[in-house]
């Protein structure tokens, strides 16, 4: 059983260091970074990687528009070099709202995405690039030593996406989509994908936030909070109205909180997770938050318990 964490630092590079040091040795199979409007997420991988020896370090996930795909591919070899080898790259077309903050037009991400995985992978695997396209016209080379070609993870939270990982990427990370939207929706569209490019299907990656405590009261304090952003966008609310998960308003309902938080005592943690992993994850990607009057010690707590789980598998 994979069993990961991803920490929304973005503040502070001395901390991911740490974290990614800490990561490790409480027996995690990797430790994945955000990417928002902090520190370049790429730098501090870089930065962490020499202070472990066997953690997956991956990025979930970078904004493909602000970055050219030559961009994106050297960034990526140079943070593999510096992490050994064991750099994993999240890449996604973000949202209409955020993309708006750049002046970028959110057209067609899909087509976008489907070019833009070509010429990172061709880079990644090739060293060299020749695309003309109707949204990118590249002929590039890389040159990077001792770097080994990353995994391109895709970012994937409906259909379309899902085929396209499953055909061209090296995995599929989906961030709050219910354990039965993901088994019904998202896992057979990467099958899908995958068959009709007559390859194996990519693994599964689900992607979570998680609380230990049985209060759902806390856990609605700490998302109106730390995960406000997500009812207000588009694609997430269509996941929660595809998966018949009642929504309310602009803000996290009952039914929202219990679909895609998990939360519970070390049993309930336990089992919830489980649950993914039978929807087919194959690997769950796990976001401590601390609930109640005492957020870190209640964050340290469920990290405990998680690092439990994944040393007993």
């Amino acid at each position: 059983m994979k069993l990961s964490l991803l920490f929304p630092e973005t503040r502070s590079l001395t901390a991911v260091s740490k974290l990614a040091s800490r990561t490790e040795d409480q027996g995690f199979h990797g430790m994945w970074l955000g990417s928002a409007f902090g520190f370049d997420p790429f730098i501090a991988l870089a930065l962490a990687g020499p202070t472990t020896t066997t953690l997956q370090l991956g990025i979930a996930v970078v904004p493909t528009w602000p970055r050219h795909p030559v961009v994106m591919a050297q960034q990526a070899l140079s943070a593999s070099a510096a992490c050994e080898g064991r750099f994993r790259l999240g890449i996604g077309a973000s949202h209409a709202p955020v993309m708006g903050m750049y002046g970028i037009d959110f057209d067609r991400p899909v087509g976008h995405l489907r070019e833009y995985l070509a010429i990172v992978k061709a880079l990644l695997a090739e060293g060299r690039v020749a695309h003309d396209g109707e949204r990118y016209q590249v002929n590039a080379f890389l040159d990077v030593a001792d770097a080994p070609a990353p995994p391109v993870m895709l970012g994937v939270l409906r259909e379309q996406a899902a085929r396209l990982a499953g055909g061209h990427a090296d995995g599929a990370l989906c961030w709050l989509c219910p354990a039965d939207y993901m088994q019904n929706v998202i896992a057979p569209n990467v099958v899908a994908g995958a068959t009709a490019a007559d390859r194996p299907a990519p693994p599964l990656i689900a992607e979570l936030p998680c609380a230990l405590t049985e209060n759902r009261d806390e856990v609605h304090a700490m998302a109106a909070v730390d995960l406000a952003v997500y009812p207000h966008m588009p694609f997430y609310r269509a996941i929660f109205e595809s998966a018949g998960v009642e929504l309310a308003g602009k803000k996290w309902s009952d039914a929202m909180i219990d679909a895609s938080v998990l939360y519970g005592d070390e049993d309930g943690l336990a089992a919830k997770i489980q649950s993914f992993f039978d929807a087919g994850a194959d690997e769950v990607v796990l976001s401590p938050f601390g609930v109640g009057d005492d957020p870190a010690t209640s964050q340290a707590d469920c990290i405990r318990v998680l690092s439990d789980l994944a040393r007993s598998n």
